[in-house]
């Protein structure tokens, strides 16, 4: 077995912290492509029609309210479409206070934003400067004038009922979401239409929820008729959603008999607990043992929490997820042949029956908050259920994303979520093309872009030995099936402005593959598929596929961690599984490379590396927090026996992966500002904070091919932050002469100014984060000295094998 991960002590390892000052050299802004519109007469004869359309938009809109309802004030909403980034810290009160526009969202990160009309008197003075635009450059009446702001926009349009229905009436289902604006302003007025909107639904005997925390209304078995009427009426609300869900519809797999059971041995052993949020947990099953008998965690009108009966012929699908949380990977590929050890225990959050249909976002919610405070020690949760309909290229972040990624922040929760399953995957493609991608439909489904939490792909492995009958090039590439991360700065930003870190998903994982069904025909088949527990014993074992089954293998690799490290915090856990993937068996096509990271992102789990360290591989871990605006410093010490002993090569000998991972408090409304905070860190020469903050052209601190790991110099137009971001790099000996055997592992926060009303009250001015680091030996002759030496001359402790009391309630006993 391997050797134990180390821990930087880091209040001894910390050499500086300064405040930080970012070393422009140059503006900010220039190296930007400028996007403003110089063909000003295309641009008039675009607004000529807008003026236009706006006036008839104003005229339909008026038409279809209706007057019977009391509703104490109209607002009109207009949407304007930039020709950069809007700059909220320079513009917004600006539009406020000289348009009448009051900022609500802003979208396609900050190229579009919503503004309400909140003085009609003001907001003419805008139309006015449009009319004048038009007559100076279609008419050539230089006489008039305009306000230059006019060219930076280049278009608008009124919101229309049309832009806030997200969903054809005609599939309504049984739940509907009513986003609601957001007033910084002008709060007044929302809350008086919103107290009317209220007294419609009791009125109209309709079943609501409201999330205050969110702004949202969640309404049960409403007709089509009364959603029109109350977008139609009531200008409170921002956008309506459906919660069509469903985990994965594989194929029509046969059933494995198995005669002979297995039992677990360590049942009495205190493993972490894991949240399984999906069709219940079959209690009847080996995996009792487990399963805290604890049946209060359910969704309304959904089954016992302790019996799964999803799927055809009641199979299930809650517990086969559930079997990988605990088991994980090794006994499945044994086929739980020997000795059957658990990894985790299990507490079952049944939200669905069958695994598809309508679910409520504000019960699920509520329910896992009821679930921390019962159960505080809980830290983790796997959820396989995901919208039916894929997310569009570059798209907001959803209620329902924004509502896990802050559960996960104020509760130190981290859930894994899989991106959904592409099913029509087999009838779209004859063979393994990654081109396949390219089509937007291949987008992940929400929630699978939280950020806060971990998502996962699938990998075309089925945790079985002998020939791999799958139609991927390899057990470590992706799936047709699982689904790529929508976002692509490249269609926004020019070529140096661009965040190479922003992707989902996080890692892919053995999910299964299908197979060919003939030459040119592919089908879910049985030999690439996974072998999977059941939620019928008599009926033995499945066969199944799915992004459902690679979600959980990583769920129970974080188990693993935390049982061996309990003391490591989730930005750790995640860090150590996001560290360990490698992408190195993974060579697509070069038509396909700027797609990898969105189809695998960080590549392939590695169990091995995400949990030992060895003698010539150590994985050093640095947890601590930093201040707004400030810069920290710690010394990275390399043992002498690299410079001195005969290698045998002098380039390359080492080879540092680096992750770095952080949770923050979401900001609603602000696609661009979604995550306010940007953390970068990186590796410089062995120099003080002040070299490293100078300019590159004065005091060369960077190694080779190194830089900071995200860009944060554009202040009034930034990229998006990541949370998550990985490095790597080789080591030369020169490198280690040079710099006494020293280099310094810098890294920098700062909040954005991007925000609506600026930054919220009482929002965190210090940021804990993780830094997970391995080195390793690349020689022909390992020496078997890394580990050891690396303790001796850093700050660092041996993370030992730490008992936690984390002891269940007493009324949760196991059901035995």
């Amino acid at each position: 077995m391997g050797k134990s991960h180390l821990k930087f002590i880091s209040r001894k390892q910390l050499s500086e912290i300064q405040s930080f000052k970012y070393n422009y050299g140059f503006d900010s802004e220039k190296d930007e492509k400028d996007l403003e519109d110089k063909n000003y007469n295309r641009l008039a004869t675009s607004f000529k029609s807008y003026l236009n359309r706006l006036g008839k938009d104003l005229e339909q809109k008026s038409k279809e309210k209706d007057k019977s309802l009391d509703v104490p004030y109209d607002i009109d909403y207009v949407l304007f479409t930039f020709q950069n980034q809007f700059v909220i810290s320079d513009y917004f009160e600006y539009y406020y206070s000289n348009l009448g526009l009051e900022g609500t969202a802003f979208y396609d990160f900050s190229r579009k934003g919503l503004f309400a009309i909140v003085d009609w008197d003001k907001f003419q003075g805008f139309l006015s400067d449009v009319y004048n635009f038009v007559k100076y450059e279609l008419e050539e009446n230089h006489e008039l004038e305009y306000a230059r702001y006019i060219t930076y926009i280049s278009e608008f349009k009124l919101l229309r009922s049309h832009d806030i229905l997200k969903f054809n009436l005609d599939e309504i289902g049984g739940i509907v979401y009513l986003s609601l604006m957001d007033f910084s302003l002008e709060q007044n007025l929302m809350q008086e239409i919103l107290d009317s909107l209220i007294k419609y639904l009791k009125e109209e005997e309709i079943i609501y929820l409201y999330d205050d925390l969110i702004d949202r209304i969640e309404l049960k078995n409403i007709s089509a008729e009364q959603v029109q009427k109350i977008v139609r009426n009531f200008d409170i609300v921002e956008s309506v959603t459906c919660s069509a869900f469903t985990t994965v519809k594989p194929g029509e797999f046969r059933t494995v008999k198995r005669e002979r059971g297995f039992t677990i041995a360590n049942i009495d052993e205190d493993l972490p607990l894991v949240g399984v949020i999906d069709t219940g947990i079959s209690v009847d099953t080996v995996l009792a043992p487990l399963i805290i008998n604890d049946r209060s965690f359910k969704l309304a009108g959904v089954g016992d929490p302790l019996i799964d009966r999803a799927g055809r012929q009641g199979i299930g699908h809650g517990t086969a997820v559930a079997g990988l949380v605990a088991l994980g990977k090794l006994n499945h590929k044994n086929n739980f042949s020997g000795e059957v050890l658990a990894d985790a225990k299990l507490l079952s959050i049944k939200i669905s029956d069958q695994g598809n249909g309508y679910i409520s976002e504000v019960e699920v919610l509520r329910m896992l908050y009821d679930v921390k405070e019962k159960y505080p020690a809980i830290r983790l949760f796997t959820l396989t259920t995901c919208y039916g309909i894929s997310k569009t290229t570059n798209e907001g972040f959803s209620n329902y994303t924004y509502s896990l990624d802050k559960f996960a922040y104020e509760t130190d929760s981290l859930i894994f979520i899989s991106t959904g399953n592409n099913n029509n995957c087999i009838n779209e493609n004859t063979n393994y093309d990654l081109t396949y991608f390219n089509h937007e439909h291949t987008n992940l489904s929400i929630p699978s872009d939280s950020l806060n939490n971990v998502t996962v792909g699938a990998a075309a492995d089925n945790l079985q030995d002998g020939a791999f009958m799958g139609i991927a090039s390899g057990r470590e590439f992706p799936t047709l099936y699982t689904r790529k991360g929508y976002n692509d700065l490249s269609l926004l930003y020019g070529r140096q402005k661009n965040n190479k870190h922003y992707f989902k998903p996080d890692v892919i994982e053995s999910g299964g593959d299908i197979g060919f069904y003939d030459e040119v025909t592919l089908d879910w088949m049985d030999e690439p598929a996974l072998i999977l527990l059941t939620a019928r014993p008599e009926l033995g074992m499945m066969k199944e596929v799915g992004t459902s089954f690679s979600t959980p293998l990583v769920t129970n690799l974080a188990a693993k961690i935390i049982k061996k490290y309990p003391a490591l915090t989730n930005e750790s856990v995640k860090a150590l599984i996001i560290n360990g993937a490698s992408l190195d068996m993974i060579k697509v096509p070069s038509n396909v490379e700027k797609l990898k990271t969105r189809i695998v992102g960080n590549g392939f789990v590695d169990i091995t590396k995400s949990l030992f360290s060895n003698e010539n591989s150590v994985t050093l871990i640095l947890e601590d927090s930093i201040e707004n605006e400030k810069i920290k410093i710690y010394p990275l010490n390399f043992p002498e026996y690299l410079v001195k002993d005969n290698l045998g090569k002098k380039n390359g000998v080492l080879k540092v992966t680096a992750t770095l991972c952080f949770k923050f408090l979401p900001i609603k409304n602000n696609h661009l500002s979604y995550n306010p905070i940007h953390m970068a860190f990186s590796f410089f020469k062995n120099q003080k904070a002040e070299d490293i903050m100078t300019s590159e052209s004065k005091i060369k601190s960077k190694l080779a091919g190194l830089s900071w790991s995200q860009n944060g110099r554009y202040v009034s137009k930034p990229i998006p932050y990541s949370n998550t971001q990985k490095i790597s790099f080789n080591i030369n000996i020169k490198d280690l002469v040079n710099e006494d055997k020293t280099f310094k592992l810098a890294i920098h926060a700062k909040l954005t100014k991007q925000l609506l009303g600026g930054i919220p009250e009482n929002y965190p001015s210090v940021f804990p984060f993780s830094i997970v680091l391995s080195i390793e030996e690349t020689i022909k002759d390992n020496t078997g000295k890394l580990y050891e030496e690396i303790q001796l001359i850093n700050n660092v402790e041996i993370l030992q094998d730490i008992i936690l009391d984390t002891s269940l309630e007493a009324d949760a006993e196991l059901d035995i």
